[in-house]
């Protein structure tokens, strides 16, 4: 299955994801988002359908989310300090849409 990842920049990249099974959890997910954008995964958080999955959900299949191509996922950072907006911490021009901590 191949599965859509909008990122959080100023063009909203979407990269797609390739060698997603069933049994391809949510850890999984963020490693193939770190090979393709060089994100940390510790400074990744999924989004599914507008929900935010906290860390604790990283063991969870993306079949137990009913995850397909047609699925909205994306991925927000997670990173600690900064101002709260458009701050530009993230190297991506002060438009992205930081998590900030």
């Amino acid at each position: 299955m191949k599965v859509n990842c909008q990122l959080p920049n100023n063009e909203n990249e979407t990269i797609e994801l390739d060698f997603i099974t069933e049994k391809t959890s949510i850890h999984d997910l963020k490693s193939l988002i770190f090979d393709k954008t060089g994100t940390p995964i510790h400074n990744q958080i999924i989004e599914m359908d507008k929900k935010k999955l906290p860390t604790k959900y990283d063991k969870k299949k993306l079949s137990s989310f009913k995850v397909s191509q047609s699925s909205d996922i994306r991925m927000v950072y997670d990173l600690e300090g900064g101002c709260g907006g458009g701050c530009d911490i993230c190297g991506l021009g002060g438009g992205c849409q930081c998590v900030i901590q």
